[in-house]
């Protein structure tokens, strides 16, 4: 038995299975953000984060997309028995989740300088993908060691 055979007779030689999962952005918007929750506080009386975010007709449009072209792929592939769910999850529930914390030269329109340091608190620096407002398609991770290299030597040099 060679592999293409068995491939080609999940129902003798299977159960053979295909997945493909999609991980998409959310295009930024000013109506996802975070914030201080004005009115509730933690135990030590400092106020909860507050995560404004959603998704969009637009969120759905490319998801529906992606479905109609898995399926569409798939068939082409010889593939049968194809099976489509959007089990998409909450919004801050994958991995490398980015945004939410706006880098810029005004501190009335974002909260990180170039230097990935808050405008407001100059002694915190923010190195992790909030500032990003889109991605590529490669795993961030380098990105994020470039910008804490970046605050560092930054810090380093400023900060005595």
């Amino acid at each position: 038995m060679d592999l293409k055979e068995s491939l080609l007779n999940p129902d003798k030689y299977g159960p053979w299975r295909v997945g493909s999962h999609m991980m998409g952005e959310t295009i930024p918007k000013e109506s996802n953000y975070v914030a201080l929750d004005p009115n509730q506080k933690d135990e030590w009386g400092i106020p909860l984060l507050r995560v404004n975010v959603d998704y969009d007709d637009n969120d759905e449009k490319m998801v529906k997309d992606y479905l109609e072209q898995m399926t569409e792929m798939f068939e082409k592939a010889g593939f049968t028995n194809i099976q489509t769910r959007d089990d998409r999850r909450a919004p801050g529930l994958d991995i490398h989740e980015m945004g939410g914390v706006r880098m810029g030269r005004d501190p009335q329109t974002s909260l990180l300088n170039a230097n990935h340091q808050l405008h407001a608190v100059p002694n915190v620096y923010v190195t992790d993908g909030a500032s990003m407002t889109s991605t590529a398609t490669q795993n961030p991770s380098l990105t994020y060691m470039a910008f804490a290299a970046r605050a560092a030597h930054h810090a380093m040099k400023n900060m005595g």
